[in-house]
């Protein structure tokens, strides 16, 4: 397969979980058909009962799908895109998550002509208003350079390091998507457990810094400590029984690096660098207990509230007393 051509013989479906898209939506769109040597096979949007014009801005693109969700999660969303989706690939992007140039999906493609390579994942690059941690983040975790191809090796132990994958900008073979879906129950890093699944299966994942996304997060204090609380929570439970630990000497590492980077280039903004530490650090030891709490607490730390009601409805007891088995 040439840089520049899809797998031969192989459509492209692209999945994105959206919710009040205005804003992104209609610049994603061009930019996604824009793609060469040929733009997606077809878009499909999974939409969360929008109330702004995000439908409208959709029908104006006859290439695109509206699939309405009426329970969410990262998960669930994406699953029903990818059953939906009539292409062997599925792309999947999220609505804040913008295209570089023409090539981010032909780059993105490459990696599959190798069949043993299950997924691929794109290089995240910061909006211009990013903070400075987050442009850090990325830097560190999407850099530019060669592609890396992670895999399981024979009866070697995964580490947290070696599934990491995100479904910010991804791509992933249907058919494995449908034998390994997402799981549906996690809060988030969905994509973590879906890689970690693929690789166990004996599948290749493909970080591919060619195909370039636009996509930063500019959060308060406040939300950071809720991410890190989810997100903390999501990794013990997808690893808990699988033999990967998320490991303290990684964060350490990362926290000195962040640390050295900030000093020498921002020493102003160490005051609220320390602040920002206090919150991530305060989320991440939250999550690692966040099973033993209340529902009551958990609602208020967490950044997907939602995901806590929907876990105590489905309890037994919350079962009985709704008349369900």
């Amino acid at each position: 397969m040439s840089a520049t051509a899809a797998p031969a013989g192989q459509r492209v479906s692209v999945v994105i979980p959206v919710l009040n898209a205005g804003p992104y939506l209609k610049a994603l769109l061009k930019a996604l058909l824009a793609q060469r040597p040929e733009p997606p096979g077809e878009i499909i949007l999974v939409d969360s009962n929008s109330a702004d014009n995000t439908r409208d801005i959709a029908a104006a693109f006859p290439s695109v799908r509206v699939l309405p969700i009426s329970d969410f999660s990262h998960g669930r969303a994406r699953n029903m895109g990818a059953r939906e989706a009539k292409g062997d690939i599925i792309a999947l992007m999220t609505q804040d998550a913008l295209p570089r140039d023409s090539i981010w999906l032909s780059a993105l493609l490459e990696p599959f002509a190798d069949p043993a390579v299950g997924a691929a994942y794109s290089r995240q690059t910061p909006r211009p208003d990013a903070p400075l941690t987050e442009i850090f983040f990325l830097g560190y975790h999407f850099p530019d350079g060669p592609a890396i191809r992670r895999e399981k090796k024979g009866a070697e132990q995964l580490s947290f390091q070696t599934v990491f994958f995100s479904n910010v900008s991804a791509a992933i073979r249907r058919g494995l998507l449908l034998r390994f879906p997402f799981d549906e129950n996690l809060i988030m890093s969905e994509d973590q457990q879906f890689s970690r699944d693929i690789m166990n299966a004996g599948f290749a994942v493909v970080y591919q810094p060619k195909s370039v996304v636009i996509h930063s997060h500019n959060y308060s204090l406040k939300t950071v400590f809720r991410r890190y609380f989810d997100s903390v929570y999501s990794l013990t439970v997808i690893f808990r029984d699988h033999g990967i630990g998320t490991s303290a000497a990684i964060g350490l590492r990362y926290l000195r690096k962040e640390f050295a980077w900030m000093l020498t280039r921002h020493p102003l903004r160490l005051p609220y660098y320390a602040l920002y530490v206090t919150a991530k650090a305060s989320g991440t030891a939250a999550g690692h207990f966040a099973e033993k709490m209340p529902d009551w607490l958990l609602r208020r730390l967490s950044l997907h509230s939602y995901h806590w009601r929907r876990k105590s409805a489905a309890t037994p007891a919350a079962c009985q007393a709704n008349g369900k088995p």
